[in-house]
């Protein structure tokens, strides 16, 4: 039997806390990834090539031993920058990363992932069409090209377009059951959460909205 709304709401949290409800955060593939692109890699080429590009210019080499304080600061103070830099970007990144979270309450949802947020009430979600899926089925939602969002091996986040072109938000962390939820804005939700449908069933629960996009019992003009 359904739940009663109206008990659920006056015992409900303002937030559902239930883990099950959770977006999967990153993978732990994904976090080496991210360390690999944005530290191990750049730091790597940046203290490499300097030393290698000597090797093959014996002029360039001769001028920069000549000079005792150049050959300090090529030696030591430009890796150290370099290093620090890097170390600060792959920080942030990971704040970013570890930023993935679904917040459900009586006038919405809340999609808070690395650099993105996105509020929307119940009468901007379609959940009549809404439906958890295998994205290896349906080919067409498949997340294929990045409009304005992050993307490392495993993890997505933010503005993609589908196969089909369609516009995507999307917050997955590399599995293939996901939750589709199309919008009245223009553009699907696409999320993977711990529980897909259960997430479904409670939003159905919570929604105050029919498949006509209105409150029960507002008066029409």
């Amino acid at each position: 039997m359904r739940t009663d709304r109206s008990v659920l709401m006056s015992t409900a949290p303002r937030h559902w806390q239930d883990p099950r409800l959770r977006l999967v955060p990153a993978s732990s593939l994904s976090h080496a990834w991210l360390a690999l692109l944005s530290f191990v890699v750049p730091v790597a080429l940046a203290l490499g090539l300097p030393p290698l590009m000597h090797r093959f210019d014996s002029t360039a080499h001769w001028v920069s031993r000549s000079l005792q304080v150049q050959a300090w600061i090529d030696d030591w103070i430009a890796p150290g920058i370099v290093v620090l830099l890097m170390a600060g970007l792959w920080i942030a990144l990971e704040c970013l990363l570890r930023r993935h979270r679904l917040l459900v309450d009586e006038a919405g949802i809340t999609v808070a992932t690395t650099l993105y947020t996105r509020r929307l009430p119940w009468r901007d979600i379609d959940l009549v069409a809404a439906k958890v899926i295998d994205i290896e089925e349906h080919t067409g939602s498949r997340p294929l090209l990045k409009s304005n969002g992050v993307a490392v091996p495993g993890f997505r986040s933010g503005w993609f377009r589908g196969r089909d072109f369609s516009r995507l938000f999307v917050a997955t962390a590399g599995g293939t059951r996901l939750l589709r939820i199309p919008t009245r804005l223009g553009y699907t939700l696409l999320l993977q959460v711990v529980d897909p449908g259960l997430l479904l069933d409670r939003m159905r629960t919570l929604s105050p909205v029919d498949r006509t996009g209105k409150t029960p019992g507002a008066r029409g003009r």
